[in-house]
Parts: C-alpha cells; structure tokens; sequence
C-alpha cells in the first residue's frame, strides 16, 4: 500500500512552487545581504542572518529536489513565524532585533510567509501517482 512520503506519492504543486521560490528569494536575498545592510531597499540584514538565509535556501532547493517539501515548509515556516513573533513582542524585541538586525518590513515578511509555508505543509495533500 502506497503512503505519503514513498514513490507513489509526489508533493503538491503549490508546495513545490511554493518551495521553490522561497529557496531563491532566500538565496538572493542571503547572497546580496553578504555585501550590504539592506536589501530589496526595505529588508535590513547583517552577515549572520544573510549566512543563515543562504543555507535555508540550499536547503529548500535540495528538499524541492528530493520531494521534502512538506517537512521544510512546516520548518521554516515555523522558524520564519517565530521569528516574526519575536519582533512583535517588544518585551523579545531586541533579540531578532539585535542578533539579526531584524526590522518592521523583515517581521512582517517573516510571518506572512510563515503562516502561507505552514498552512501548505499541513493542508495541501501529496498527488497519487499511477
């Protein structure tokens, strides 16, 4: 009997598109971060964060690639929500803030984008193949 995860199931699309673009953004977005504070002209970075963006996206494309895109949704999904949770606190504020020159444009993009990966990872069903 065929289970999600084996070969006879694929991911969704949406997911895989989804994956796909994120490990992009992220990619740009880390690499271009490695060589100036801000980014797109809104998104304030440093080294460490554009480090970490780099490897997230390396880790996207390779789950896109090896069909894990639901267990690296529902990761970075809710890496980037925590994240953008912690900015909103402003009792937690100065963590992101201060470790990752995390801003108000950075916050909101992170929960967006967090909420969107996790509702795919948990409601989108793999295609049966056959």
């Amino acid at each position: 009997m065929a289970t999600p995860g084996s070969r006879f199931f694929q991911p969704p699309v949406k997911s895989l598109r989804f994956t796909l673009f994120l490990s992009i953004f992220l990619l740009v977005e880390g690499v271009w971060g490695l060589f100036s504070p801000v980014v797109f002209g809104v998104f304030t970075t440093n080294r460490a964060h554009a480090a970490i963006h780099i490897a997230l996206g390396i880790a996207g494309l390779l789950a896109y690639r090896k069909s894990f895109v639901k267990s690296y949704l529902g990761f970075i999904g809710s890496l980037l929500l925590v994240v953008g949770l912690l900015w909103a606190v402003p009792a937690t504020r100065s963590v992101p803030a201060g470790l990752l020159k995390v801003n108000l444009s950075v916050a909101l993009l992170n929960i967006v984008i967090g909420i969107a990966a996790i509702a795919l990872a948990a409601f989108e069903r793999p295609r049966r193949l056959g």
